[in-house]
C-alpha cells in the first residue's frame, strides 16, 4: 500500500467486513451482510490519523554491562558486515516530510484525493502527541532510525528457494505476472523488529537468527560474512536486534533501560 488510507480501506473490507463509502459508494451492500453504509469518510479519516500520529519504536538497552558491551559491539558488527546497506540504520526526513496530511497525495484512486474535501495537516513532531517522538538533528531534519532502504531485493537463491513466493503478490491477480512468483521483496523495516515474531517477509521464522541465516541471493556475501563471524560476535548482532523495541505506552524517550528510563547511549568511556 502506498498510503495509510489506502491500507486503511483495504484492511476494514478485506479482513473485517466492512466497507467504506468512498471505496463502494453510498447506500449499496457490496457483501451483501444486510448493513449499508458501514464507514464514513470521516470514519477512514479518523482511523487513518491515528496511525499517523502513532509514536515510533526506540530502543531498550539491558541495565547490564556485559550485555551493553555485546550491543554495542553488536551494532559495530552489523554495519561491519554490511547489513546495513540495505537495512540503513537512518533516514532523514527534510522539507518539512513530518507534516502529515490528509487527504494525502499518495493516496490512489478509489481513495479521497486532496481536493475531494478540505486537507486536515498536522505536525507529527507535536510533543502534543502521544511519546515519543522523533529528534530534530539541528539542520532542518529528522532522522528516522527505521533500519530499510525501502527498496527491493532478490534475497532467495532463486524460484526454487522454500521462501521465495509462488505468487508474486506485487501484481494484479488477472495478470499473468501474477503467477510467476517472486523473490524480490522490499527490505524488512527493523526498528520495532524484536516485538514482532515471527520474522522474515513471510513470518515462518521464530528467531531473529534463523533471519539472518536464511538471507540469499543479493544478500548472500552478508550472510557468509555473519557465518563466518565468532560465536560472540554473532550472539553481539542479535543482541543489537533484540534492542530494537516498540515502547509501551507513556514512554517519553527513543533510548531506554529496562525499567523505560532514559539511557545514556552510548555509555561514556566505550
Amino acid at each position: 500500500m502506498v498510503s495509510i488510507r489506502e491500507f486503511t480501506n483495504n484492511a476494514f473490507h478485506q479482513h473485517h467486513g466492512l466497507q467504506s463509502t468512498e471505496r463502494f459508494g453510498r447506500d449499496t451492500d457490496p457483501d451483501g451482510d444486510g448493513v449499508t453504509n458501514e464507514l464514513t469518510r470521516a470514519d477512514i479519516t479518523a482511523v487513518t490519523l491515528f496511525q499517523a500520529a502513532l509514536p515510533v519504536p526506540g530502543r531498550v538497552i539491558p541495565n547490564d554491562p556485559e550485555i551493553e558491551q555485546a550491543v554495542l559491539n553488536g551494532e559495530k558488527g552489523f554495519g561491519e558486515i554490511g547489513c546495513a546497506s540495505c537495512h540503513v540504520p537512518n533516514l532523514s526526513l527534510n522539507r518539512k516530510g513530518w507534516i502529515f496530511s490528509e487527504p494525502n497525495p499518495f493516496n490512489p484512486a478509489m481513495n479521497l484525493r486532496p481536493g475531494d474535501i478540505q486537507t486536515i495537516r498536522f505536525d507529527l513532531q507535536s510533543p502534543t502527541l502521544p511519546l515519543p517522538r522523533l529528534n530534530f538533528m539541528g539542520d532542518d531534519t529528522v532522522e528516522v532510525p527505521i533500519f530499510t532502504d525501502f527498496k527491493l531485493h532478490d534475497i532467495t537463491s532463486g524460484p526454487d528457494d522454500p521462501n521465495a513466493e509462488p505468487l508474486d503478490m506485487n501484481q494484479t491477480t488477472w495478470s499473468p505476472k501474477f503467477r510467476t512468483g517472486n523473490v524480490r521483496f522490499l527490505t524488512k523495516r527493523l526498528w520495532g523488529c524484536a516485538n514482532e515474531p515471527p520474522y522474515f517477509h513471510h513470518g515462518r521464522f521464530t528467531t531473529m537468527r534463523e533471519s539472518v541465516l536464511a538471507h540469499s541471493g543479493e544478500a548472500l556475501e552478508q550472510r557468509k560474512k555473519f557465518q563466518a563471524l565468532s560465536a560472540y560476535d554473532q550472539d553481539s548482532l542479535i543482541e543489537f536486534l533484540k534492542t530494537l523495541q516498540v515502547l509501551p505506552p507513556g514512554t517519553k524517550d527513543l533510548i531506554v533501560d529496562e525499567n523505560f528510563k532514559k539511557k545514556v547511549w552510548p555509555p561514556k568511556g566505550r
